[in-house]
């Protein structure tokens, strides 16, 4: 009888950790998990300690554990060989040279938006996205993108925690939804200093079953100066081109 191949059973119960929660739309506790892998929580304690240190897995303020950015980023790289960041690319090229901006693609995880790819802006301006970063949900043109166009569901565990769960905020935000949804787009014309560029146009792609997939940025553009309604049309058209190319249908 033909012998079995051995491995290494805990890089193999380490896998199923990792795939047990990178399959979590939000984050869960150390028993509820332990519950549902069916293993115990001193045992699951000592992999998600390892995990926490080298980033694969992380903490919200309640102790509850996710998917980390380290897993995110190996996802992110994984990316650049399939579907979305190759057919993407063309639109973003194009969306660069029409407006002379730096461009970019986002995706969104449980921590909220993140940028898989950036185009540095044709000419020599300090904005410098890495892959990886996490865009925040309630201060960014890409967050506001997301959320207008996702169940409440998806965003609702980062609104509470950037706006600490204040009723006036939240609803302040989610009003705002309703406009970037009416228009299709949203812009930031504010400056913050955790986010690259002065201002930012972010606009969605979805699908053919009308869920948003990505969103696609314009970044940059000069303090001084209002973002002109031509960058503003060059997003919005790139975002219809590529929904429909993935068989969204556009109501006219």
């Amino acid at each position: 009888m033909e012998k079995k191949n051995q491995g290494i059973q805990s890089v193999e119960q380490a896998f199923e950790i990792i795939d047990f929660f990178s399959n979590k739309n939000q984050p869960i506790s150390l028993g509820d998990a332990a519950l549902q892998m069916d293993i115990s929580k001193s045992k699951l304690h000592k992999y998600l300690a390892s995990f926490l240190r080298i980033g694969i897995i992380t903490q919200d303020i309640n102790g509850h554990y996710c998917h980390g950015s380290k897993l995110i980023e190996l996802g992110a790289k994984i990316l650049g060989h399939t579907d979305i960041l190759h057919f993407c690319e063309p639109e973003l090229q194009r969306l660069r040279l029409e407006t002379q901006e730096a461009t970019a693609l986002a995706v969104w995880t449980t921590q909220g938006p993140m940028i898989v790819r950036f185009l540095e802006s044709p000419y020599p301006v300090a904005i410098s996205f890495r892959v990886g970063f996490h865009a925040p949900l309630t201060q960014s043109s890409v967050g506001m993108c997301f959320a207008a166009f996702s169940p409440e569901e998806a965003y609702q565990h980062l609104l509470t925690a950037e706006t600490q769960g204040e009723t006036a905020q939240c609803e302040t935000f989610k009003q705002a939804l309703t406009s970037v949804k009416d228009k299709g787009y949203a812009v930031r014309n504010t400056i913050n200093p955790s986010i690259p560029g002065a201002k930012a146009i972010s606009a969605p792609v979805f699908d053919a079953t009308g869920n948003i997939i990505a969103c696609i940025l314009i970044i940059g553009f000069k303090q001084q100066e209002a973002i002109q309604e031509k960058a503003i049309q060059a997003i919005c058209d790139s975002s219809k081109r590529l929904s429909q190319h993935l068989g969204h249908h556009i109501n006219t």
